[in-house]
């Protein structure tokens, strides 16, 4: 479920059941996600895979939750990259229809958006995070059969 970059159009998730890499345009994700009479609105659900049609969620950190244990690590910035693709969600009002305002009310669903700082020290070459050429997202195979 881990995704690899955000861009002004699109995010790049890898796909944690066959590990394709996937582009999904944000205009197709939404900030929320219904069980039963609630929405969570710290959840954003992807569509399925387009090669295998797993289903995955990406959970934003809680509000006040602590300080990731590892800065640096992959952990720390796909919880960073995840906080501010939620936030570019809500603010292009990308809400489950029951997340949204009613009338001239402002969204009540609260986000972290990336400083500027945080930016510039962890992503300074743009939204993405660097992997190794063997956990490189990759497209399917082709079966030979």
């Amino acid at each position: 479920m881990a995704i690899h970059e955000v861009t002004a159009e699109d995010v790049l998730q890898r796909c944690a059941r066959c590990g394709s890499g996937n582009r999904l345009a944000l205009d197709s994700l939404e900030v929320g996600v219904a069980r039963r009479e609630d929405v969570d609105d710290g959840l954003v659900q992807l569509p399925p895979c387009p090669a295998c049609r797993s289903t995955e969620f990406l959970i934003r950190a809680a509000e006040g939750e602590s300080e990731h244990p590892a800065p640096g690590s992959f952990g720390h910035l796909h919880r960073l990259l995840v906080g501010h693709l939620h936030a570019e969600l809500v603010q292009r009002g990308r809400l489950h229809a029951v997340l949204k305002p009613k009338g001239d009310g402002a969204a009540k669903v609260s986000v972290s958006p990336l400083s500027q700082e945080a930016r510039e020290r962890w992503f300074p070459q743009g939204l993405r995070i660097a992997v190794s050429p063997e956990e490189q997202p990759h497209a399917p195979e082709e079966s030979s059969q």
